[in-house]
């Protein structure tokens, strides 16, 4: 993972089909990291995660298979990843398929932010990235003030 960056914002449009043209600057990520396979799962805030396969596959090494699935809420939340997961690959014009259910998901309609977010990338429908960027904006310097409490160590286990 120490290799893939994925830095920037566009404004890109669905084709009528559900496809996506993905940056050229992810789609470079993504060949080399991992020949074009893409995973799309539902995200947090209501956005559409896209991580390159291999990314995806320690995930869930070092985070969805540890989860206890005798727990319900490690059922639950391993779950919200796998019932609505999506394996994919670019096309030859760099392209992904974006299902419906994802769509909906998000609220994708037609116009998609696109967000690199370091490790991974996001979809976002214009109404609730508007929405989320002034809920950051707004708990900014609270966030800032108690990071260190959120940060990873270096010693754990790569995850989301």
């Amino acid at each position: 993972m120490g290799r893939i960056r994925f830095r920037g914002f566009f404004r890109h449009v669905l084709d009528d089909r559900k496809r996506l043209a993905i940056p050229s600057q992810f789609r470079n990520v993504l060949g080399r990291e991992s020949k074009g396979k893409v995973i799309l799962t539902p995200g947090y805030d209501r956005e559409i995660a896209v991580y390159a396969l291999k990314t995806w596959e320690m995930i869930e090494q070092n985070e969805l298979l540890t989860l206890s699935m005798d727990r319900l809420q490690s059922r639950r939340y391993r779950r919200h990843f796998t019932f609505g997961i999506k394996e994919d690959h670019l096309d030859a014009q760099g392209r992904i398929l974006i299902p419906t259910f994802l769509l909906e998901h998000s609220g994708i309609t037609k116009e998609v932010i696109i967000i690199g977010e370091i490790d991974y990338f996001t979809f976002w429908s214009s109404e609730h990235y508007d929405k989320f960027s002034k809920e950051i904006e707004k708990s900014y310097l609270e966030d800032a003030e108690s990071i260190e409490n959120l940060r990873r160590r270096t010693n754990e286990s790569a995850s989301r």
